[in-house]
């Protein structure tokens, strides 16, 4: 078993509850949770570049996204703990989404962040798409709300802040600020 996989099993075995047990405290992730969300993909001129696309799923909320106009190979892909898209440098989705006291990496023996996702494959023709889940039982999506963010470069899986990335090229708002 891959430990990117026995990582999600303990994610996915406590997202086993009902539907309406995804946020109580807060409404509008309660309802993003519900309902989904799509939110354009843009890179560092502002322009649109693909999309992000959540949907209520058994476990949580399926996030796949897709992007066109990449350098071919190997991107980083993480969530960044403010759901905002400043370009150019995208500064402003703030630092990875993550537990107190988590370090980055998924090879990390005190990580991952909950926001190291796997790398994202882009194609010779610039293309490139994947999914992943954020668990149902997730309480801890901050007010600030959630960016999701490519990289120029692959994660290591280690490097600290945000192995060894590279800057951030192409930015989606999947939850908006309070």
């Amino acid at each position: 078993m891959s430990r990117r996989f026995a990582l999600l099993v303990p994610l996915l075995l406590a997202g086993c509850g009902s539907p309406s047990d995804v946020r109580r405290d807060d409404d509008r992730v309660t309802q993003i949770f519900a309902h989904g969300f799509a939110a354009p993909m843009i890179d560092a001129s502002g322009k649109r570049i693909g999309r992000a696309v959540g949907k209520p799923g058994r476990q949580g909320l399926i996030v796949a996204y897709e992007v066109n106009g990449l350098r071919p190979g190997r991107h980083a892909v993480h969530v960044h703990s403010t759901g905002r898209c400043d370009p150019p440098a995208f500064a402003s989705s703030g630092p990875h989404w993550s537990r107190p006291g988590a370090e980055h990496g998924v090879d990390n023996p005190k990580g991952p962040h909950d926001g190291d996702w796997d790398n994202l494959d882009v194609g010779a023709d610039g293309r490139g798409s994947t999914d992943r889940l954020i668990p149902r039982w997730h309480s801890r999506i901050p007010e600030s709300g959630l960016a999701l963010v490519i990289h120029a470069g692959s994660d290591d899986g280690l490097s600290q802040p945000e192995g060894n990335s590279g800057p951030r090229i192409a930015c989606a708002v999947m939850i908006p600020p309070a």
